[in-house]
């Protein structure tokens, strides 16, 4: 699988790839009657691939089709939201307390942790109750069908340049709202449009692969500052959303403090991070994107043509 344009197709036409490659894996993953909880993350991560797309290529399509095509792909996610959200927690439950083995008894520790398992494998129970895996199903069986009929009549970078430049400039005001009132809500904004542009670099690397892998590796680090912050949030809401039970109380308050100090270090370093990722303005990131595309475009097809395998 190829998260990104080729030289020996056209831009329009690798974008309907793309599109049409994430869509048919979604719907492989959706049939799997194992590891559910993975298939389940990787169909959401396709969707945000989605909509990465999507976004790039927002003005080309039109507000109809975009706003279609958004909202299945939205819809789609949140269908699956509930047992991954809880999955989630239990990972940032872990993650906070492997480097701190001695904050909490053994006791406590595993009494809590079951209880966020038992939440995240009811809530697995009821995606399945529901047929939640239908209804994504069906979903992203209508969009693979109109897939061919994206209006898209540009070619090259005028095809994409719009949509970057927005998302981009998206991505840098959602930044300095977080960084004037740093809100779970503001910082989450942030994240997404910080994912939309990481998946923008993914699908040009093959412009200027070194360059592109550099801004990648920043643009990962970055959302997944804020993505565990938006974890531990969740888990702070689940451990204050019942009053513990009897004798985990101090436990509880203990581990509160250590989310709150956590998610101090994370925004910390996301916001020195993005101050480099979002330094240029939205006119000149988007000349520089676009000098690139065309000088690739340009080029004798060689060892710049190879991408990674990204399923």
């Amino acid at each position: 699988m190829d998260y990104s344009f080729r030289r020996d197709e056209s831009t329009a036409d690798g974008a309907r790839r793309i599109a049409r490659e994430q869509l048919e894996r979604a719907l492989l993953e959706l049939a799997a009657t194992s590891d559910v909880d993975q298939h389940v993350h990787s169909v959401r991560k396709r969707m945000k691939k989605l909509r990465g797309l999507l976004r790039l290529l927002e003005p080309s399509l039109g507000p109809e089709v975009f706003s279609r095509e958004n909202a299945c792909y939205r819809d789609a996610g949140r269908e699956l939201a509930g047992p991954r959200r809880a999955a989630a927690v239990v990972g940032a439950y872990d993650g906070l307390l492997r480097p701190r083995p001695g904050l909490i008894s053994d006791d406590a520790r595993l009494a809590l942790r079951d209880q966020l398992v038992a939440e995240r494998d009811r809530l697995i129970a009821v995606m399945h109750g529901e047929d939640h895996a239908r209804t994504v199903t069906d979903r992203l069986r209508g969009s693979l069908e109109r897939l061919d009929g994206w209006p898209l009549e540009r070619e090259g970078w005028s095809l994409l340049r719009g949509g970057f430049r927005r998302s981009y400039r998206s991505g840098r005001r959602a930044q300095a709202r977080a960084l004037r009132e740093p809100t779970t809500e503001h910082l989450h904004e942030w994240r997404k449009f910080a994912k939309h542009h990481w998946y923008h670099v993914r699908l040009l690397e093959r412009a200027w692969p070194d360059g592109m892998r550099a801004l990648e590796h920043a643009l990962e680090g970055l959302t997944e500052e804020l993505g565990d912050d938006h974890d531990l949030d969740d888990l702070r809401l689940a451990l204050i959303e019942h009053a513990p039970p009897e004798g985990l109380t101090a436990a509880t308050t203990e581990l509160l403090a250590a989310v709150e100090a956590r998610r101090h270090e994370l925004r910390a370093s996301a916001f020195a991070r993005g101050q480099h990722i979002y330094a240029e303005r939205p006119r000149a990131a988007t000349r520089r994107f676009g000098a690139h595309y065309a000088a690739w475009l340009a080029e004798p097809e060689g060892p710049s043509d190879d991408a990674r395998d990204d399923d």
